[in-house]
């Protein structure tokens, strides 16, 4: 598994971010913790998430609390934005990414939150390719992802899609 310069998660003693803007209940956080830990045990991995169905987010903190991860860093909202809450890191940047985000869901609760940023912020904001169809709003979470990739790494966002019945 070498993407890149992504083999310095196998150095020991590296620090890597691995963040889950539709974390539901920390289940691909978890993977890919136990993904790179079997490879290399004495890499430090901080794992971030956020979640707006607030039973989803419970668990996932519960999760976290069993394997001695941060809470903090799984944050109750939604992460395009709802006019309650937000982007729950904002300016952060992560070294991994990854997400199962709601295919084929309407963001019609988020598009005017969504429409404001993305005209007031473009390219420097997170929505600067434009903003997708209401019915699905998936390119969103892709275009928040790419917006949190780190400037120095060659790491792409991975979203991933159940495969068509």
């Amino acid at each position: 598994m070498n993407h890149g310069t992504e083999e310095d998660v196998y150095k020991p003693g590296i620090y890597r971010e691995i963040y889950d803007p539709a974390c539901g209940t920390g289940g691909m956080l978890s993977v890919s913790e136990e993904t790179i830990r079997a490879q290399n045990d004495r890499a430090q991995l901080g794992l971030y998430g956020q979640e707006y169905n607030d039973e989803s987010w419970a668990i996932c903190c519960s999760d976290m609390l069993i394997k001695d991860e941060e809470t903090d860093h799984i944050i109750l909202g939604d992460t395009l934005g709802d006019g309650k809450t937000s982007d729950g890191f904002p300016g952060k940047r992560f070294h991994y990414m990854l997400a199962n985000p709601p295919f084929g869901v309407e963001w019609k609760d988020q598009q005017k939150v969504v429409a404001k940023e993305a005209a007031e912020t473009g390219f420097n904001g997170r929505f600067g390719a434009g903003l997708p169809a209401i019915n699905d709003g998936s390119l969103l979470f892709l275009q928040h992802m790419i917006s949190k990739m780190t400037d120095n790494t060659g790491h792409r966002p991975i979203a991933d899609k159940p495969p068509c019945r």
